[in-house]
């Protein structure tokens, strides 16, 4: 007597319930009915073969499961992988804006340049060296050019990179898609086999429709026995094409083991372009974190060529402002000179007097001015009446190498003077 229970248990567990019970049915009918006809053992191999492929499905199960974790695993590669790399692009623009903006402001010098030069022809020393710091600056430039080359080559080959992950991840997706098609036809050979065991039981049925006329009417017993012989007989073949369909399963499970291990390399390899995605970022990073530094370099450079012209320009109208602005009836006290009020460093500062009243004289030099520049300087003098620093009147006066049409008609609105670097003279 075999045990039932402990047989349905080990099925419910791999099949579930209600396959567990159609197969126990068709079993204790064979079981029951063909104990006279069947042998145990042939009865045994049949259970074996029936829990076998329920530890078949099991194993298969177990299999996808492990599957989908290293899929999963890839996706998060995948996208940290995309997070960096959106990282590297948001540095590259920020890279290109500030070059963009240095070239900008290299135009702005070069142009300057060319103006200090028309109006300081006798300070040849000063201009040499002018000369001199931006020769360094070109050659400072140059080595940044030669940066930013390498840096587009460091990401021509991240790009690379990126696109022999996608063909791995490509196969990667092929070879899923293979393992859940062996999967599927898995799954129908399991179908086909429940509808096989179905079929025994439909055979067992006819059988036992067989028995009963054969106890009815004995004179027939020969031929029914033949019949009962035939049976049995159809009954070993299906019993047997249950055994070669079960070794055809097996066979497929092996396929399918050995593909999830080619799976399981390919995802090794994965892990390693990763990894070497991961090193080649890090050390664009750094190429960038360089450059970025060379780049301040740079923009400290371009500040004390700015602020040279600017103190050049400043001092050329100490010398010159006077003669001029008494032409327009302004006559300077003592001299005109650099002055901090407060924390505010006031380019041009003294005292004279206008149509005999005492007045304060504030002025601005800048290279090229803008109207942002002028409304700041602007905002500042009204700041100093408004608190009491400066009282009485102001002559606001501003002086720049070049005012470009839009400034100088800004200007031509203001209540004040400005003048152009090149009234100064000699």
């Amino acid at each position: 007597m075999i045990n039932t229970y402990a047989l349905y248990e080990e099925l419910a567990v791999s099949l579930g319930e209600s396959p567990a019970k159609a197969i126990m049915r068709v079993v204790g009918r064979v079981y029951e009915d063909l104990s006279q006809t069947v042998t145990k053992d042939d009865f045994n191999r049949l259970v074996n073969a029936v829990s076998e492929l329920a530890e078949a499905q099991k194993r298969t199960e177990e299999k996808i499961e492990a599957l989908a974790e290293a899929q999963r695993k890839t996706e998060e590669r995948l996208n940290e992988l995309a997070e960096a790399q959106k990282k590297t692009e948001e540095r590259i623009n920020e890279l290109a804006e500030a070059q963009r903006k240095t070239e900008e402001r290299l135009d702005r010098l070069s142009q300057r340049v060319e103006e200090l030069a028309e109006a300081q022809r006798k300070t040849e020393e000063r201009l040499n060296e002018l000369a001199e710091a931006q020769r360094k600056t070109e050659e400072r430039l140059d080595r940044l050019s030669q940066r930013v080359e390498e840096l587009a080559e460091a990401q021509r080959k991240t790009e690379e990179r990126l696109n022999e992950l996608a063909e791995a991840q490509r196969k990667t997706e092929e070879r899923l898609n293979e393992l859940a098609e062996a999967q599927r036809k898995t799954e129908e050979r399991l179908d086909r086999l429940s509808q096989r065991v179905e079929e025994l039981a439909e055979a067992q049925r006819k059988t036992e429709e067989r028995l009963n006329e054969l106890a009815e009417a004995q004179r027939k017993t020969e031929e029914r026995l033949n019949e009962l012989a035939e049976a049995q007989r159809k009954t070993e073949e299906r019993l047997n094409e249950l055994a070669e369909a079960q070794r055809k399963t097996e066979e497929r499970l092996d396929s399918l083991s050995r593909k999830v291990e080619m799976l399981a390399e390919a995802q090794v390899k994965v892990e390693e372009q990763i990894r070497e995605l991961v090193e080649s970022l890090g050390k664009l990073e750094k190429r960038v974190d360089e450059l970025a530094e060379e780049q301040e370099k740079i923009k400290e450079r371009l500040e004390g060529i700015s602020n040279s012209v600017g103190y050049s320009l400043e001092n050329s109208a100490y010398k010159a402002l006077p003669s001029i602005l008494e032409k327009y009836g302004i006559k300077v006290q003592g001299r005109l000179i650099r002055r901090y009020i407060g924390e505010h460093q006031v380019n041009i500062y003294g005292k004279a007097t206008r149509n005999g009243q005492e007045v304060t004289i504030l002025g601005e030099c800048k290279v090229r001015p803008s109207r942002r520049e002028i409304k700041r300087f602007e905002r500042l003098t009204q700041y100093f009446q408004k608190t009491g620093v400066i009282s009485g009147d102001v002559v606001l006066v501003f002086v720049a190498h070049d005012y470009p049409p839009e400034i100088e008609k800004y200007l031509s609105k203001k209540n004040l003077l400005y003048f152009w670097s090149y009234e100064f003279g000699d």
